[in-house]
């Protein structure tokens, strides 16, 4: 299968189908033990994989988290961080009772993290001052949509938006000042500047027709790769917010997420709501490493 388009020529690579059947995969992360992990939001867990195995043998552990884990973030101590929206939306096949919230994953052990409010937790990052930074789309009588910043040392957590429409995925710029959000149903990425625990001005950084914006990370030339996931591709967008490059992942394949990996981050994983897959290619440039 093709890659697509990039620049008006087709890219010679192969896009490679590297695990497929596992629900509706979200939140990939690349690890110290070298391989990717994914989440399954409707099966409860997350699987370990290794992209660079065969096909037959690519899942290496399955961990079982409950409810819906969706977004993954991971520390330089190896430990994992899911926003976990507690079912919300999907019904977990995964028996284990759990509320919308955070959890730790370190090792085999699940450690279940309350977050006051919390109503259905989407996609996480650690920033540069160590916070668990995290958007919670969810809505109820008393509350709507929030970003929130979680200190993972005090345990405080902090409202630092509550403008979006539905925030999905967030990325931070490679200095720090920036945190990029995915409002999903407004179309829009939108670009806040961060001041010591929250977050300042902000501005619509881009506009995407036709897609709700989902999960997204920065390559080495500040280029933001976002999963539109009513395209069918991933559009690769420059720094004044124009789509330079589309990368498409195949006719109804829905992508939802996506991050870079290998030693030099020269690939990039994406997963694909349809049909329960991990893709992967090699990236055009090499991805940003994420802050720990």
């Amino acid at each position: 299968m093709r890659i697509g388009e990039i620049d008006g020529q087709n890219m010679t690579g192969d896009m490679r189908e590297i695990v497929t059947g596992i629900g509706f995969t979200e939140g990939p992360i690349w690890t110290a033990r070298q391989t990717l992990v994914v989440t399954s939001v409707s099966r409860g867990c997350l699987y370990e994989l290794d992209p660079f195995g065969d096909a037959e043998c690519v899942i290496r552990r399955q961990i079982e988290t409950g409810g819906g884990p969706n977004g993954l973030a991971v520390d330089a101590a190896g430990r994992m961080y899911v926003a976990q929206n507690g079912g919300a939306g999907f019904p977990s096949r995964s028996p284990r009772p759990v509320s919308a919230g955070l959890q730790l994953v370190d090792g085999d052990v699940v450690v279940d993290v309350a977050i006051p409010h919390a109503l259905a937790p989407n996609d996480c990052a650690i920033g540069p001052d160590g916070a668990l930074w995290f958007t919670d789309p969810g809505r109820d009588s008393a509350s709507g949509p929030r970003v929130l910043r979680w200190e993972r040392d005090s345990d405080r957590v902090d409202v630092v938006a509550d403008d979006l429409e539905f925030p999905n995925g967030l990325a931070f710029s490679s200095d720090g000042a920036s945190l990029y959000i995915a409002d999903s149903l407004r179309h829009e990425i939108v670009r806040y500047e961060l001041s010591d625990r929250s977050l300042d001005r902000h501005s619509v950084f881009a506009s995407v027709p036709g897609a709700g914006p989902d999960g997204m990370a920065f390559d080495l030339q500040s280029r933001l790769y976002v999963a539109a996931f009513e395209l069918n591709a991933v559009l690769v967008l420059d720094d004044a917010g124009r789509t330079s490059h589309r990368l498409a992942t195949g006719p109804h394949s829905r992508p939802t997420n996506l991050c870079f990996y290998g030693s030099a981050r020269e690939h990039l994983a994406v997963t694909l709501a349809s049909g329960g897959r991990v893709v992967t290619f090699r990236a055009p440039d090499p991805g940003l490493a994420l802050f720990s």
